[in-house]
């Protein structure tokens, strides 16, 4: 279903949307081929992406959930989220970075450029916390989610098995 932009609601979700973020994540995990594409976050992790640093953005058409988006900020014990470190070649002493983390868009919403939408709202907001490279990871035979990844500007950095699975991490500086 095409729908403009304007017509969805965006903003941060809250702890108080967390039912509703859970079941997107069924809605769209149920929906893939193949599972690999996407690994399910537990319902402590998502809740722990609704605290600060970290920042979770949702699309609402007509107050359904339709697409939530999350940057994670990496704390400082947490050495398995801490994606840049995994980087090859690339520089990141003194580099505040963070983690494209996720994005979740109901099958019926797709087609609407929300996975985009969402990741120029992560990185508006990134930038506001002074930080300057973003990464993510992406299963390779996902296309979609790569196109989307490589057409919002990151670069293939490497392959490699992450969370048990083979993914491709990107980079960005923004």
């Amino acid at each position: 279903m095409k729908i403009a932009e304007k017509e969805f609601t965006f903003r941060q979700c809250t702890a108080d949307d967390i039912d509703e973020i859970l079941k997107l994540q069924d809605i769209v995990y149920d929906a893939l081929k193949d599972k690999q594409w996407l690994r399910k976050n537990t319902a402590e992790m998502l809740r722990f992406c609704l605290e600060e640093p970290n920042y979770t953005v949702g699309a609402y058409y007509k107050g359904e959930l339709a697409a939530i988006s999350i940057l994670y900020v990496p704390l400082p014990e947490d050495s398995a989220e801490k994606l840049a470190t995994s980087l090859v070649g690339i520089d990141i002493e003194g580099v505040k970075h963070a983690n494209y983390k996720l994005c979740l868009v109901n099958p019926k919403f797709r087609g609407n450029r929300l996975q985009r939408i969402l990741e120029n709202k992560l990185e508006e907001h990134a930038k506001k916390q002074g930080i300057t490279l973003m990464c993510a990871t992406v299963f390779p035979e996902n296309i979609y989610s790569v196109h989307n990844i490589e057409g919002a500007g990151y670069k293939l950095n490497k392959e490699f098995q992450k969370y048990g699975l083979k993914r491709r991490l990107y980079y960005k500086f923004i």
